[in-house]
């Protein structure tokens, strides 16, 4: 799968489940599509040339920094809470799967 592909599925899983969420104003949608452009290509393309190697402790760790991140520019842009913590890991846990799911690890 390409990494272009796998950052639309990211996009357009992640994003409405936020929207079903509450999180519905066109600036949070657009920060959510963003960030998950920002946090997800360049993660792909880290695996894809080997800079990472592709293990499941490395993809889980990677997954990780990747809810912070995206946690942290949701923050900056709605204000801090746990609700949009969980919202985020669990946002991440679902496209993860689904592309588990799909293309396996």
């Amino acid at each position: 799968m390409s990494i272009f592909l796998a950052a639309a599925l990211t996009v357009l899983i992640e994003v409405p489940f936020l929207a079903l969420c509450g999180y519905r104003q066109r600036d949070e949608l657009a920060v959510a599509a963003l960030t998950n452009l920002v946090t997800n290509l360049p993660l792909n393309l880290l695996f894809r040339l080997g800079v990472l190697p592709y293990r499941i402790p490395v993809i889980l760790a990677a997954e990780a920094l990747v809810v912070l991140a995206e946690y942290g520019i949701y923050a900056l842009a709605s204000g801090r809470s746990g609700k949009l913590f969980f919202l985020t890991l669990a946002a991440n846990a679902l496209s993860f799967g689904t592309g588990v799911i799909l293309f396996g690890i």
